[in-house]
């Protein structure tokens, strides 16, 4: 177990000194921050311009709970690299074992992604004439950092499609973060959507991570708010899950038919 972890980190070492030459602090900070600041304010002013407050506070927390998510799936760019540059096979065949990797791989982007959260949580609100109910939204972060990991899973399951076939990865990655963003309870209420939808969109992270802040913010009871973390946890579990079974399919398959460094 040790050694897994020793792995996991320095995998995650390897994810930090990656995007250390993509972003200094100054870009990041001014360059990638600011951007999905705006992207949370202009949603939150569209709710504005209907004149409903109520309205405005939905939007703006949905818009800045789901960075969390979108930030966590950037990792499927990460592990579609491995491939890109020939390092899969390495991993396919390292004594170690290549889950540790594959799981450590973006783990930088979870941390970004809390960092970018927690700014848009606690100066939009105020900035944007919508202040949440302090301390109780403090409360809300623990949950924000589930939505993380449960995110993270879900783009580590994706990344098995941007693995097995070369070019698609900003497609998959746009996919796993739109189709959230679109249906999983951000700008429009789950209520909205016909019922076979909302019963696929149990499986979407962030759905009942999503629920579960509103909840807090609103005064829910606590086991209403304690069910949704508890099924925010199980959707993440089961990607993670998926995650695993389709990386050692296809380590399997590439090292069957000599195929780890060739499009699937």
């Amino acid at each position: 177990m040790i050694h897994v972890l020793r792995i996991v980190r320095q995998a995650t070492m390897l994810g930090f000194a990656e995007m250390g030459r993509v972003y200094t602090w100054r870009t990041w900070t001014f360059g990638w921050l600011v951007r999905l600041l705006c992207q949370v304010s202009f949603y939150a002013l569209l709710g504005s311009y209907l004149g409903d407050p109520g309205l405005t506070r939905y939007v703006l927390v949905g818009n800045i709970v789901v960075l969390a998510c979108l930030e966590s799936t950037i990792v499927v760019i990460s592990l579609a690299g491995e491939r890109a540059q020939g390092t899969l096979p390495l991993l396919a065949v390292a004594p170690a074992g290549h889950l540790p990797v594959y799981l450590g791989r973006g783990v930088q982007w979870m941390t970004t992604g809390l960092v970018s959260s927690l700014v848009a949580w606690t100066v939009l609100p105020p900035l944007l004439g919508v202040p949440l109910p302090w301390p109780r939204a403090a409360y809300a972060i623990p949950v924000i950092a589930l939505i993380l990991l449960s995110s993270y899973g879900y783009g580590c399951a994706l990344a098995g499609v941007a693995l097995r076939l070369r070019g698609v990865e900003w497609l998959v990655l746009n996919f796993a973060y739109g189709i959230v963003m679109t249906f999983g309870g951000v700008n429009v209420p789950l209520s909205f959507w016909p019922a076979p939808l909302r019963a696929a969109l149990e499986f979407l992270p962030l759905v009942h991570g999503l629920q579960a802040v509103r909840g807090i913010l609103d005064g829910a009871p606590t086991g209403h708010v304690l069910a949704q973390v508890g099924l925010e946890a199980l959707v993440g579990t089961a990607w993670y899950t998926i995650a695993w079974l389709s990386m050692d399919r296809l380590v399997a398959t590439g090292r069957r038919t000599g195929t780890l460094d060739h499009a699937g």
